[in-house]
């Protein structure tokens, strides 16, 4: 029971060295954040590597919560939602997502899509496939108007359909197009992801 104790308190210590030596290494931390927000950015560091999220992009959200010259509290409050939204994410995807992908998934579940159907298009695409662009220009089209719905469908037509990166970039801007000379966001996404997803190649054999 001892031995366990100890191993328990060890771990402790281990997760929550990650923002202190950060601090410990970036005068900027120390020097622009004070106790009580580096306190309370420390216990959200250490709840999100417990549960397994990564800890990089959170912290690249304190350093552009200090670029824009955000004070304490609204630092935390955006750490504490990213790493909510991240987590979200993180219980769908599984361990096998990459940081990249974690990170365009939490800006799809900020932008209003439920985590669930992101967790459908992993599974969908299969593991070899990256989602990180297809979850970033989800996100992108509901934030210029798409519904959650039409949007989700229409990327998820295209992931579908294998549709490669190219594609899925030439659809983002082509919606993003449609909506600036006036097209409804809806009907852009969806006529332009008929557009984009990949045709099958035709069968060439002669028939005998």
């Amino acid at each position: 029971m001892r031995m366990r104790t100890t191993c328990s308190l060890l771990t402790i210590l281990l997760i929550g060295s990650a923002f202190r030596s950060t601090e410990a290494q970036d005068p900027r931390l120390s020097n622009r954040l004070d106790a009580p927000t580096r306190k309370a950015l420390s216990a959200i560091v250490d709840s999100a590597r417990a549960q397994g999220i990564p800890v990089e992009p959170l912290m690249e959200k304190v350093y552009q919560g200090l670029a824009m010259g955000a004070d304490g509290s609204r630092i935390v409050v955006a750490v504490r939602s990213l790493t909510f939204e991240m987590g979200n994410a993180h219980r769908v995807l599984g361990a096998v997502a990459t940081t990249d992908e974690l990170k365009a998934a939490a800006s799809a579940v900020h932008a209003g899509v439920p985590a669930v159907e992101l967790g459908k298009m992993k599974k969908q695409s299969g593991l070899r496939r990256s989602l990180t662009l297809p979850f970033t220009v989800l996100a992108d089209i509901v934030s210029r108007g798409v519904p959650v719905s039409a949007a989700t469908n229409a990327i998820k037509s295209l992931v579908g359909a294998g549709a490669k990166d190219k594609d899925i970039s030439d659809f983002q801007r082509n919606v993003s197009v449609d909506i600036e000379q006036g097209a409804q966001p809806a009907a852009a996404a969806e006529t332009r992801a008929k557009g984009a997803a990949p045709t099958p190649k035709a069968d060439n054999r002669e028939h005998e």
